[in-house]
């Protein structure tokens, strides 16, 4: 029992009240617009959005993680996009945020469908502009997903080469007029849920499925997590923000946390997909998912690991809400703005988390 627990309490970590910092050092923008997208089965969406909505250059869809929902991707916008010139959007994944299911498990399947709905709307609303996507966590491992999802890789572009900025957006509106699915360029995947159920303590595995089969509806609280001592960033002021939002999920049903064991898995199979220009970080300092899970990740899939990568050293789980957040940020920026055409610890992550 105590392995579960401290599983899933490492998971409600972020959440965890700190009275003593001041939550007002951390203050995410509010989204300009929120949009009820009707999904494939009839339930909303909500869609989140900051930015340039009338005529922008570029489409930047974020995907967030367990328990957190899409406006934890408010504060990153200014950063990432100096020149005013995009369009960022988030969306409250099934069982998160202000979703009619708030509290339950959807599956990754209606996971993926949702993407799907949502990377179908963005194709519509805004036709021939480039898309990309960053995800984070559980958001990243849905991507990982997602890129070899019959319903959804076709949408990931696969690329031998960029150039410039201009000639890619030029290519990318000529190829919208020939495809009518919208075409991601790049992908961005922050600290990615690969836990999977091989990579956990064999109590930890026993004592999570038999309390998901026997009590699904069990609660785990967030008061608890801080007694494991888990921290997913070093940054107080963060830690006060996220424990004052009333839309973070704290009291969270076993059920959810057997369900992202099971999408934590499935990404745990998968690289990004290859040919298409994508970016893994990771942090050495990851308190959430353990450093052995990322190497046993790296190790299954070694002759299919692709794109670029960077590790930084004592990086924290949540990498763009800690304290070296800034060098984290700027390193997005470079790589959605094209100007970041090769990394240096590219490929090599197993040697930097050294596995």
């Amino acid at each position: 029992m105590r392995g579960f627990l401290v599983f899933a309490w490492g998971l409600l970590a972020s959440i965890v009240a700190i009275t003593s910092n001041d939550a007002s050092a951390f203050s995410p923008r509010l989204e300009d617009r929120l949009i009820r997208v009707k999904a494939s089965d009839a339930q909303i969406i909500p869609l989140r959005l900051w930015g340039k909505q009338d005529t922008p250059s570029a489409i930047i869809l974020c995907i967030h993680g367990f328990s957190d929902y899409a406006r934890g991707f408010g504060h990153m916008l200014a950063a990432l996009d100096i020149a005013n010139a995009s369009l960022m959007m988030a969306f409250d994944q099934r069982g998160f945020g202000e979703t009619a299911s708030r509290g339950r498990w959807a599956g990754h399947d209606v996971m993926i469908s949702d993407l799907h709905d949502v990377l179908l709307y963005i194709g519509d609303r805004y036709p021939g502009l480039p898309i990309h996507i960053v995800g984070e966590s559980m958001g990243a491992a849905l991507l990982l997903v997602a890129m070899h999802h019959p319903k959804t890789s076709a949408f990931f572009k696969s690329t031998t080469k960029i150039k410039s900025a201009a000639r890619q957006n030029a290519s990318t509106f000529r190829t919208s007029l020939a495809n009518p699915n919208p075409q991601v360029q790049s992908t961005i995947l922050l600290a990615p849920a690969v836990w999977s159920w091989s990579a956990m303590p064999w109590y930890q595995v026993l004592s999570l499925k038999l309390f998901s089969q026997l009590w699904p509806d069990l609660r785990v609280s967030s008061q608890y997590a801080r007694r494991i001592g888990v921290r997913p960033t070093d940054d107080p002021a963060v830690a006060a923000y996220l424990a004052k939002d009333p839309l973070m999920l704290r009291d969270i049903p076993v059920s959810m946390i057997a369900g992202l064991s099971d999408l934590m898995s499935e990404a745990s199979l998968l690289m990004p997909k290859k040919g298409h220009r994508s970016l893994v970080v990771i942090g050495t300092r990851d308190e959430v998912i353990p450093g052995s899970a990322y190497c046993a990740w790296l190790a299954k899939n070694h002759e299919s690991v692709t794109g670029q990568w960077l590790v930084q050293q004592d990086g924290f789980h949540m990498l763009t809400r800690q304290t070296k957040s800034d060098a984290i940020i700027d390193l997005l920026s470079n790589f959605l703005t094209l100007q970041l055409q090769r990394l240096e610890q590219e490929q090599q992550p197993m040697k930097e988390l050294k596995c």
